[in-house]
């Protein structure tokens, strides 16, 4: 998928990054070394000297190491990863009318989690109603949670694992991880206007041949069509119920619902998948799988020009998407010898093996989890997207153009002002004809 983006090689010798440079500089999304590459090992000068003088005298205790301290980890890179995160998506501005809104980007050596105006010496907090609000632990933290989720995809990160990577207890790299899940979500909106914006620029007039039986393989090779469908993640078998039988609920439904006698309480987890050819992917929580369940996110993803495949249990779209079509997976033979058809899983075309695959990385990767509650699936499968979606088109479609990198030495005039939120995109211009390029060069590969 990440044949599209040509990265240019890291520099492993220098260790200090700063947070005005792009997202690929950082090597995040360095594939060259599968495992763990440079610079994750933290350099020998940043190690603290615990070696005692010859005049000192012998009976004094050597330096205490801070705390949280693990030396087999770059903490001043993953530090710089997280005002990455800060200075791009939650900029901060200088109240004073003086300054014009000027972005706050002077910061203090001995107080990291500090920001300043370096016209009117306004101080604020960085971490302030953003992800990190109240933070207590170190804020390199965060980036280490970032930079491992990105290079263990499809593997999740799991609290357990933070737990002890961090040396931390296992509430606070659960509470961790909870504020790397607000962060993703706050950031998925904008993989998701931009694929219905590039969508929609793309399939303007668009229009599959009425006839249903032809084929249409040719005409979809190199577009990015989606494909929509629904999976269960975990079940409620007979066994929980108690033997008990589910009379109440059909099809997939049935099997994340307890049985009426024991309440009817949702303890499984019901899938609604919309993926795109070799491009992002979105999930979303459901409790069923009604029409005006499904209906409304659909619209809110895919415009009504978009090429849509899917099985047949979505009869409903017809009357809404004029490109969709639907494959038969319950498709009976015509030979006495079989009992299945052998093209109930792709016709003339059209197939929903798309969403198939990402169901199948999916449910290997939520395996780690072992259970989450369905309140809390909407969090863990928004991070999931983000982590797809940024391993596809990376961190830099996000920022508005070229300037988004703050430099110090550039006049407040010059400086990006994004709107209200985090980072205002562009409907039109070459954030859209970008994210469109990406899309579109995927397929082509």
């Amino acid at each position: 998928m990440q044949t599209s983006l040509k990265y240019p090689e890291i520099d492993s010798s220098g260790q200090s990054f700063t947070p005005t440079r792009p997202w690929l500089e950082f090597g995040i999304f360095n594939t060259r070394n599968p495992n763990r590459g440079p610079p994750f090992l933290q350099s020998r000068a940043a190690l603290p000297r615990r070696n005692i003088r010859k005049t000192e005298n012998r009976n004094l205790s050597p330096t205490p190491l801070p705390k949280h301290y693990n030396p087999a980890l770059n903490t001043d890179y993953f530090t710089g990863i997280t005002k990455k995160i800060l200075n791009d998506f939650y900029p901060k501005k200088c109240p004073t009318p003086e300054c014009k809104s000027r972005i706050l980007d002077k910061e203090i050596s001995t107080r990291l989690d500090l920001i300043r105006c370096p016209q009117c010496r306004y101080l604020t907090s960085r971490l302030s109603y953003t992800p990190l609000h109240h933070f207590k632990l170190p804020i390199w933290m965060f980036g280490y949670v970032l930079y491992e989720s990105i290079i263990q995809y499809p593997k999740v990160v799991t609290a357990t694992e933070l737990s002890k990577k961090l040396r931390i207890g296992y509430n606070a790299a659960s509470l961790l991880k909870r504020r790397f899940q607000l962060f993703a979500s706050d950031q998925l909106p904008k993989y998701k206007q931009l694929t219905y914006e590039a969508l929609s620029d793309q399939f303007k007039d668009f229009l599959l041949p009425p006839n249903e039986n032809r084929d249409i393989t040719k005409i979809m090779s190199k577009r990015p069509y989606v494909c929509v469908d629904t999976a269960v993640l975990y079940s409620a078998g007979e066994r929980a119920s108690q033997g008990r039988k589910r009379y109440s609920h059909r099809g997939q439904t049935s099997s994340i619902y307890l049985s009426e006698k024991l309440g009817g309480k949702q303890i499984g987890t019901l899938v609604q998948t919309i993926a795109i050819k070799q491009g992002p992917v979105f999930f979303s929580s459901v409790p069923n799988q009604k029409a005006e369940t499904l209906g409304p996110l659909i619209r809110e993803h895919l415009p009504t020009t978009t090429p849509l495949f899917t099985d047949q249990g979505y009869p409903w779209l017809w009357g809404i998407y004029r490109n969709h079509r639907s494959v038969n997976h319950s498709a009976r033979s015509k030979d006495n010898r079989f009992r299945f058809a052998r093209n109930r899983w792709s016709k003339n075309g059209v197939h929903n093996q798309v969403a198939e695959g990402n169901h199948r990385v999916l449910k290997t990767a939520f395996a780690s989890y072992g259970y989450i509650k369905p309140k809390y699936s909407q969090a863990y499968l928004n991070e999931f997207s983000f982590i797809k979606n940024a391993n596809v088109f990376g961190l830099d479609i996000l920022v508005e153009g070229d300037d988004s990198c703050l430099s110090r030495d550039r006049s407040p005039s010059e400086k990006k002002t994004p709107g209200n939120g985090a980072v205002a995109i562009r409907r039109k211009g070459s954030l859209l004809e970008q994210y469109s390029h990406l899309l579109t060069k995927n397929i082509m590969l």
